[in-house]
C-alpha cells in the first residue's frame, strides 16, 4: 500500500512540476549514482574554471523522522491539494 501511495504521489508531483529539477529520490530513472554525478561534474566543471569548491556532506537519513507529522499534512494539504482519499491515507 505505501508503495503505491508513494508512486501515485510523485505521479502527481510531476504532473504539477513541483519536484525540484534535480531531485534524485523517489524518481525513475534518477539514483544516488544521478545525484553523485551532478556534484562531481559540478566539481570538475568549477576546477576547469580555476574556482575552489568546498563540498560539505551531511547524513540527513533521520532527518525525515524529526518533521511534525502534522505540519507535514497542512504542507501537502495547503501547498500541493493533496486531499480526499489520498489526504486521508497519509493520516
Amino acid at each position: 500500500m505505501e508503495k503505491l501511495v508513494c508512486h501515485q504521489l510523485v505521479s502527481f508531483f510531476e504532473r504539477l512540476k513541483i519536484l525540484p529539477t534535480l531531485q534524485s529520490a523517489y524518481r525513475k530513472n534518477h539514483s544516488t549514482e544521478t545525484a553523485v554525478l551532478k556534484v562531481i561534474t559540478d566539481v570538475l566543471r568549477a576546477a576547469d574554471r580555476g574556482e575552489v569548491t568546498l563540498l560539505c556532506t551531511l547524513d540527513l537519513s533521520c532527518a525525515f523522522d524529526t518533521v511534525d507529522h502534522g505540519v507535514l499534512l497542512d504542507r501537502l494539504w495547503y501547498a500541493f491539494g493533496v486531499q480526499g482519499v489520498a489526504g486521508s491515507l497519509l493520516e
